[in-house]
């Protein structure tokens, strides 16, 4: 369709069969671009001296011999032990495939907020750095992206055919587009997640456990018997009780559209029924001692819990959930599936609006998407080193040492499945984001320009107060009237009604 479009139009004819090859794929490893790449080596080399070229045809530059160097500054356990032996296999692969040498930055967890801020803010140097939606849109009103709208189809031709529209929908400011959505779990799906010998030993129907009102009095049995905390949070509390409802950009989770409200009534979520009696029975849970009485001040949960809420997929129990608990878990969905703005701008990529080469920052993003084989090497490491290719084409982790997060970097759709894995995951994330109710306001993004100022000061307000909400210190209807009145001195009626003049004109009322 659009890539036919493309093709017919001549924009792409020449780079297309050097970067689609795997596109699609669901991890199959004969998909990948040709196996080990010829040559490489020498292009890498040259690149200190190859800092012109930058042409918005990837097969320029690949003709010519010369190879421009692109930075992508992104989050991970910090730099890789292996990373200058990885980065000279990345280097020979991509440097003949488009032209590039790249040089990476990996921020580690801790440090992100801050470090991430310093880049952005005082126009470091780099070309790609990795976002999501807290900081999307407040980066893009400072002028940090290049608008990659225009720049889309000629140069991430691979990822226009891989990802729906719909994702595009998402990431769209002032239907301009800033940043590449990495096509993974994009909708969001919450799982409880608990411990299987505690189901088997009390005979816990899960199914019907799936609100925290019907939660009650189990995580009361659960108290008294094992003398331990049914629901250990850190400062963040149960924060998935909010994703019923769209932040339409506000970048705050007091305010909102409810995901299915095709009124489209701008809500100050707090006050909400829902929202409310959650807030409640969340404050007679701490009262209880069910929520460990350290939650408003922790920065970090723990590694066991006996129930929690996570997003991600069935599968994810045993692949994820329960290794790094060092446990068998059980899941369950609790919610519907959702597609918002905010599931979609969970993992984002972003383009320097300084870069001197952002076609060829595209044109990365999309090998990286779309190429197995340069998928897997961001995803897994180091082939080798951090993996090897099993005889029937999958991966075989030889540690856990590899330090990029997976998530990060592009479409989960093109990984290569483990060999321990005994389906293909990805196919079921897939389902879940084809089956996804949209929200209603899919790309919708609230342009605060007019109220900048109240609504960070909103924030802030906010933020003091949320610690203490989210994990039931605090009485919410005590507490919920007095944020409410600190909201309306700071300008929270401004906010409101300019949130809902503006989804009123992009719902056509």
């Amino acid at each position: 369709m659009k890539l036919k479009r493309l093709l017919a139009s001549g924009l792409v004819a020449v780079m297309v069969s050097g970067m689609l090859t795997g596109c699609g794929g669901g991890g199959d490893n004969t998909n990948t671009t040709g196996g080990t790449s010829t040559g490489g080596s020498d292009s890498t080399a040259s690149t200190s001296e190859s800092q012109t070229g930058g042409s918005s045809d990837a097969s320029a530059s690949t003709n010519s011999g010369e190879i421009v160097n692109l930075k992508w500054v992104t989050i991970g356990n910090g730099m890789p032990t292996n990373y200058d032996s990885w980065i000279s296999t990345v280097n020979a692969y991509i440097g003949e495939k488009i032209g590039v040498n790249l040089e990476m930055e990996v921020i580690p967890w801790g440090d992100w907020d801050n470090r991430r801020n310093i880049v952005v803010s005082t126009n470091e140097p780099y070309d790609i750095i990795f976002g999501n939606g807290n900081n999307y849109v407040a980066d893009i009103n400072l002028g940090a992206y290049a608008d990659i709208t225009d720049l889309l189809e000629a140069n991430m031709p691979g990822l226009m055919e891989l990802m729906p529209d719909k994702y595009w929908d998402g990431v769209r400011v002032k239907d301009r587009i800033y940043g590449v959505p990495t096509y993974k779990d994009s909708s969001i799906t919450n799982y409880a997640i608990w411990d299987k010998e505690l189901v088997d030993e009390y005979s816990l129907d899960i199914k019907s456990l799936i609100t925290l009102d019907s939660m009650t009095e189990t995580f009361e049995t659960l108290k008294a018997d094992k003398n331990d905390y049914p629901v250990y949070v850190k400062n963040d509390g149960l924060y998935f009780i909010f994703d019923v409802y769209d932040q339409i950009g506000g970048g705050t989770q007091i305010l909102g559209v409810r995901y299915d409200d095709k009124e489209g009534r701008v809500c100050f979520t707090l006050e909400e029924q829902d929202i409310m009696d959650q807030l409640k029975i969340i404050h007679e849970w701490n009262k209880k001692g069910i929520i460990n009485p350290d939650a408003a001040t922790l920065t970090e949960g723990r590694v066991y819990n006996m129930w929690r809420v996570a997003q991600g997929w069935e599968s994810a129990g045993v692949t994820s959930w329960g290794p790094q608990m060092g446990k068998d878990v059980v899941v369950q969905q609790i919610e519907k599936t959702i597609l918002s703005n905010e599931t979609v701008r969970g993992s984002l990529n972003m383009v320097s609006i300084n870069t001197k080469y952002p076609e060829k920052c595209l044109q990365l993003l999309d090998l990286v998407n779309c190429d197995t084989k340069l998928r897997d090497l961001f995803y897994y490491g180091e082939e080798g080193v951090n993996f090897e290719y099993t005889a029937d084409g999958k991966v075989h982790k030889i540690n856990n040492d590899w330090a990029l997060a997976g998530y990060t970097q592009g479409s989960f759709f093109t990984v290569t499945t483990l060999d321990t894995d005994e389906f293909n995951q990805w196919d079921e994330v897939k389902a879940l984001n084809e089956a996804a109710e949209s929200s209603v306001m899919l790309g919708f993004t609230f342009d605060t320009t007019s109220v900048s100022d109240q609504l960070a000061n909103c924030r802030e307000i906010w933020m003091r107060y949320r610690s203490e909400v989210m994990t039931g210190v605090q009485d919410p209807e005590v507490a919920v009237p007095k944020i409410k009145e600190e909201l309306l001195k700071a300008g929270w009626q401004d906010v409101m009604d300019e949130a809902q003049r503006q989804v009123d004109e992009f719902m056509g009322k």
